[in-house]
């Protein structure tokens, strides 16, 4: 028996964890589009015994979402109970490479499955970890990918169909917090990411370190995330107390995220891997300037000195002469800042994005039949 009686496909979402970082904020976007759309879905989740629980199951219930606590990130998962649930819905959507067990159990019940992936240069590391992974590949009716450069990674591991769907978020329309006094003059940079190799804090304070004292005056570093790797963090804690113009903030829940990034002139990426960030999309949304190296999905869509500056990555030296520019020319801030603005509004609006998943839902459907 299913659960929900309607025309439209009950979509079931597995989420791979529920914190508020990149894929599962995606996700929670599309869910929530879909459901305000008059779909019927829900959304299976980690329970909250596990390290992956996090905000954004609250906030699944609130908005009226079915939720079933049932991840399972083991080696050797339950596939029969997961497949007794997936058998209530008419299509499963798998949120990230780990989520391989989800696809195989839905795939045991012959439920059309589309397989939202995500990871870039982390997928080879993902791949010698857990050997299920590639011939799960092969079992999904489609698989998703937000960027070229990332689909381009599996179209030698499989044959099976990829789409590549730009990300969507909604516009961060929000009222930006007045600086602090002591910050008005200045250049105000940010570097949202959890603390982890990948994300290049390190590099960051090392273009900090470049810069002329003098330079370093005219502005105001900031760095938020959550500790991923505990000694990484403990290494980049030392080296920032070394700086006076850097201050590291608390993790921030998403909404402190979001009035972090409207209160900065300029959003940084320094890291070595990324797919897209949703950090960079919200930066955008708001009309912020962006330095970011040419890495994963960045470079496909940004260009240097005209939406961002772009930087190789893991070049401090580069990343150092791009923050100068910031800090030395405001019109220049001003300019990437609302041509990036623009590029969003083009290209990365929530309603897109739903409108796109919407007819690839209902390809893997006629596909499966």
């Amino acid at each position: 028996m299913r659960l929900f009686q309607t025309q439209r496909p009950r979509t079931l979402f597995f989420f791979h964890e529920t914190t508020w970082s990149g894929a599962p904020i995606q996700l929670w976007h599309l869910i929530r589009w879909l459901h305000g759309s008059g779909w019927e879905v829900a959304a299976a989740v980690p329970d909250l015994s596990r390290p992956e629980a996090g905000p954004i199951t609250t906030e699944l219930e609130r908005a009226g979402i079915e939720v079933f606590p049932v991840l399972d990130l083991s080696q050797v998962p339950d596939l029969e109970a997961l497949g007794r649930l997936c058998r209530h819905f008419d299509v499963v959507i798998a949120n990230t490479l780990v989520m391989w067990s989800a696809v195989q159990a839905a795939r045991n019940e012959k439920i059309p499955t589309i397989w939202y992936i995500h990871e870039s240069l982390v997928a080879h590391q993902l791949l010698r970890q857990v050997p299920q992974i590639e011939p799960t590949l092969a079992l999904a009716d489609l698989l998703v990918m937000p960027t070229e450069r990332t689909a381009a990674l599996y179209r030698s591991l499989t044959k099976r169909p990829i789409e590549v769907v730009p990300y969507g978020i909604p516009a961060a329309k929000m009222a930006v917090p007045p600086k602090k006094k002591t910050d008005r003059a200045k250049c105000n940079f940010l570097l949202l990411g959890s603390y982890e190799h990948r994300k290049g804090q390190d590099v960051f304070l090392g273009a900090i370190r470049c810069l002329p004292v003098a330079r370093q005056e005219q502005a105001v570093f900031r760095l938020a995330g959550r500790t991923l790797d505990p000694q990484f963090f403990e290494e980049v804690a030392r080296d920032a107390a070394a700086l006076p113009s850097v201050e590291l903030l608390p993790r921030l829940e998403h909404d402190q995220a979001l009035a972090a990034v409207g209160a900065c002139d300029v959003l940084v990426c320094a890291s070595r891997d990324e797919t897209m960030p949703v950090a960079i999309l919200e930066a955008m949304s708001l009309g912020k300037a962006i330095v970011a190296p040419d890495v994963g999905g960045i470079g496909e869509w940004l260009s240097d000195d005209k939406t961002a500056l772009m930087v190789p990555a893991e070049d401090p030296v580069a990343l150092s002469r791009a923050l100068a520019r910031c800090i030395e020319k405001p019109k220049l801030r001003e300019a990437l800042g609302a041509k990036a603005q623009r590029l969003f509004d083009q290209n990365f609006s929530l309603d897109r994005l739903g409108e796109r998943f919407t007819a690839l839902i209902d390809r893997a459907t006629r596909m499966s039949r």
